[in-house]
């Protein structure tokens, strides 16, 4: 979508709306009626001089004049997003980057825009060859350097920088992570919980409810992908890696995360890795089929979702994620995906001829057919 200049509509309404004949406005401007008519019907355009002087003649700013809306709603950047993933699944790399550079730069001051474009960049990384990855990795880093230093917005602000310090650790540049993250962690100082007893006293329960299933939901989200990278810490420690894991299996099972989080499938990968860092074969084939499972739970199109427990999420992930209940890339990479985590990857190549793994893997190739 392109922002519109509707400066002829505009012009005729605050006219009509001062009670103002063609002939009024003409001689205030110096210019002929003729001209006004032709900016009215879009004929011409006003010289550029003559646009402060109409602007300050009907007491509006310049952008309200020309119509020009800079920012884009969270439904239309949930629209365009939606869109340039389905281009990014269906059509040459280069065209969907054309299509995203277009579209940011036609709404380079929209910084929640810019923050979602360079997660679409995150996303979509393993589709571009070499130099293109380059390209696309300066280019979502610079969007976030914007973000970070122009936009007023604390959420937009936190997704760009932990977006960047993502494209950092995947450049191999884990020091600039750091740097980008400020070195230690923010501290969780309960905001939803003073959210919840503030929309709870004003009488407003059912925002209270959501304010704390969202946060509740994003925090075992967060959780399980800390326990699997403390997984991955531990692979040489079989018995801290085994406590990590049963803590981990153990949410997952008592909030049915793999029916309601799309990657519980990947954190059952991370696990399968870990054991398979420490040679422990056998474990790490039953997180592989803890990962078949977790793939099978899966329901096409993914979309992001509650259930009777989780009953008020899907209004809260409207409200806090520009993206929507949308998955962050269409269906036919995610299934690409869901086989290449397993049967490409170099952590299980010695398993290659493993009877149990060539199952899993034939396993997983049906269920995303």
């Amino acid at each position: 979508m392109r922002p519109t200049i509707a400066l002829g509509a505009n012009v005729y309404r605050l006219r009509k709306e001062a009670r103002l004949t063609q002939d009024d406005l003409a001689s205030h401007l110096g210019v002929t009626k003729a001209s006004v008519s032709k900016w009215e019907t879009c004929q011409s355009y006003p010289d550029i001089e003559l646009l402060p002087r109409i602007a300050a003649y009907f007491d509006v700013t310049l952008d309200d004049l020309m119509g020009y809306e800079p920012q884009m709603s969270r439904a239309d950047i949930r629209r365009e997003c939606a869109r340039l993933r389905e281009a990014f699944a269906c059509e040459p790399f280069g065209r969907a980057h054309d299509a995203c550079r277009r579209l940011v730069g036609e709404y380079y001051a929209c910084y929640p825009l810019l923050a979602q474009m360079a997660v679409l960049y995150l996303n979509h990384l393993g589709l571009a060859d070499d130099a293109e990855r380059e390209v696309l990795t300066r280019e979502a880093i610079d969007l976030c350097h914007r973000v970070r230093h122009n936009s007023g917005d604390s959420s937009d602000i936190r997704l760009a920088e932990a977006v960047e310090a993502s494209l950092q650790l995947v450049s191999g540049n884990p020091q600039a992570a750091v740097q980008t993250l400020g070195g230690v962690p923010v501290v969780d100082v309960g905001v939803d919980l003073l959210l919840a007893s503030a929309y709870d006293a004003m009488g407003r329960a059912d925002e209270a409810d959501e304010a704390l299933q969202g946060a509740l939901f994003q925090s075992l989200v967060l959780d399980l992908n800390r326990l699997a990278q403390m997984g991955m810490l531990y692979s040489d420690n079989a018995t801290k890696l085994d406590i990590v894991h049963d803590r981990a299996r153990v949410i997952i099972d008592a909030f049915d995360m793999e029916s309601l989080y799309v990657n519980s499938a990947a954190i059952h990968l991370s696990f399968a890795m870990a054991y398979m860092g420490g040679a422990d074969i056998p474990r790490a084939l039953d997180c592989l089929e803890d990962y078949e499972r977790a793939c099978r739970k899966l329901e096409f199109p993914i979309r992001l979702h509650g259930d009777a427990f989780f009953d008020r999420v899907e209004s809260w992930i409207e409200d806090a994620n520009t993206m929507g209940t949308s998955a962050p890339r269409v269906d036919a990479l995610s299934k690409a995906s869901l086989v290449d985590s397993v049967a490409a990857n170099p952590a299980f190549a010695s398993l290659a001829e493993d009877p149990r793994f060539i199952r899993i893997v034939e396993s997983i190739r049906e269920i995303v057919r």
